[in-house]
């Protein structure tokens, strides 16, 4: 009996490690946004293009930086909402944030503050959007 609790408790633990999964460059972590992302590109130089009727949401994947910054740009074409970029290095600190709206300053070309080098996440935060825009990554130093 005892071997049997063993051998069960060994391949309980040998289950449930090898289910996590860790993200990888690419990856969606999160998709609750109703319009449409459509990524162009990934790698190291992740680009897309979304559109949106009106509509709310996150998008965001993981993206691999080799470099301690990235360099940001997006712009958007709506009539109504906002779109938010956020960035957050390998351990999860927030190195970039910045956000765009309807009758406002279109356009965002930037570098982020210096962050640790790794798998990043990447957050679109889209709210009453309605229009369409791109954006591209880069890593930067």
């Amino acid at each position: 009996m005892k071997l049997f609790k063993s051998i069960f408790l060994a391949l309980t633990v040998l289950i449930l490690v090898s289910c996590e999964k860790e993200n990888e460059s690419g990856d969606i972590i999160e998709n609750t946004y109703t319009g449409k992302v459509n990524v162009t590109s990934g790698g190291n130089d992740p680009a897309g293009d979304f559109t949106g009727s009106g509509d709310s949401g996150t998008y965001s994947f993981a993206w691999n930086n080799p470099q301690s910054r990235a360099s940001l740009n997006f712009d958007i074409t709506t009539t109504t909402g906002s779109c938010q970029f956020i960035l957050l290095d390998a351990d999860g600190t927030e190195v970039l944030n910045k956000t765009r709206s309807a009758g406002g300053n279109d356009s965002y070309s930037g570098v982020s503050s210096a962050g640790t080098k790794g798998l990043w996440t990447v957050t679109m935060i889209l709210t009453d959007f309605n229009g369409d825009g791109s954006y591209s990554l880069h890593p930067g130093d």
